[in-house]
């Protein structure tokens, strides 16, 4: 198969994407060249780029920016040595790049909100949903923020983050929990969710980047909405295991690997005494 085989594919199942203003392109390297090995990662980010390119990868499918800004070549675009340096050794290494974004944060049971809502372990489809598909609220088992945030922290160690912030009443009792898909953590937005009997939701699972402390954290304190808070490579990681599961799917024969990248950083706590 060639690269474009895969494009060719989003844009047959991504409808619901404007295709031509998305930001679902290559990004480098020739779209005709023979696939040998697929690469999905959270981010196409060097150091998982070289690696991809060792473990004998040339096709790179990745869900968030390689040059740093959201359509990556847009005017602001970081234009210093190492991205031209990194640019370079792209085109050395003939990897090819491919952004899968818009079409994978609301494909439906694959894409990233399905797959969060699934590793959180938030059964069945969500009581309600915006427009977009970006946020749906979810049924809970009735607990305290506390211990949903303690629960998620349990399963979200598995992909690198073993800690859940908690921003106002951790002692309130949830029952519907809205979340967001990466970024896309607008709450005020989240906050307007409400099912057919017209409840909303009692917390928000939301990204340290898809909100604002000093703003929606504010608004949310005031409002008495507690909101649990993760990284935002965290809230894509089982979004990135099921687009390498599913591209092995669709184009059997050729290897397809999933490079882990999980929480973009580690907490360090003050040593005692």
């Amino acid at each position: 198969m060639r690269a474009h085989e895969i494009d060719q594919h989003m844009r047959a199942v991504g409808t619901w994407v404007d295709w031509g203003r998305t930001v679902d392109t290559f990004k480098a390297g020739d779209p005709g060249s023979d696939v040998r090995g697929i690469a999905v990662a959270w981010q196409s980010q060097w150091p998982t780029l070289k690696a991809a390119h060792a473990a004998g990868c040339n096709v790179f499918v990745t869900h968030e920016p390689t040059f740093y800004v959201h359509r990556d070549d847009e005017p602001g675009s970081f234009a210093d040595d190492h991205t031209a340096a990194k640019r370079a050794w792209l085109a050395e290494t003939g990897m090819v790049v491919y952004r899968c974004h818009d079409v994978w944060d609301v494909m439906p049971r694959h894409g990233i909100r399905d797959s969060w809502a699934r590793g959180l372990g938030l059964a069945g489809p969500p009581l309600a949903a915006d427009a977009h598909g970006w946020y749906g609220l979810y049924a809970a088992p009735s607990q305290t923020v506390l211990a949903l945030a303690q629960a998620f922290a349990a399963r979200l160690s598995a992909i690198g983050q073993d800690q859940v912030q908690v921003l106002g009443d951790a002692t309130r009792t949830v029952e519907r929990l809205a979340i967001g898909t990466g970024a896309a953590c607008r709450v005020p937005d989240m906050a307007q969710l409400h099912d057919q009997d017209g409840r909303y939701p009692d917390a928000l699972l939301v990204t340290e980047d898809g909100m604002r402390f000093w703003a929606d954290g504010s608004w949310a304190i005031d409002r008495g909405l507690p909101l649990l808070v993760v990284n935002h490579a965290t809230a894509e990681e089982w979004g990135m295991q099921s687009l390498a599961e599913y591209l092995s799917g669709h184009f059997p024969g050729v290897p397809v690997r999933h490079f882990p990248q999980g929480c973009q950083y580690t907490s360090v706590r003050a040593v005692a005494g």
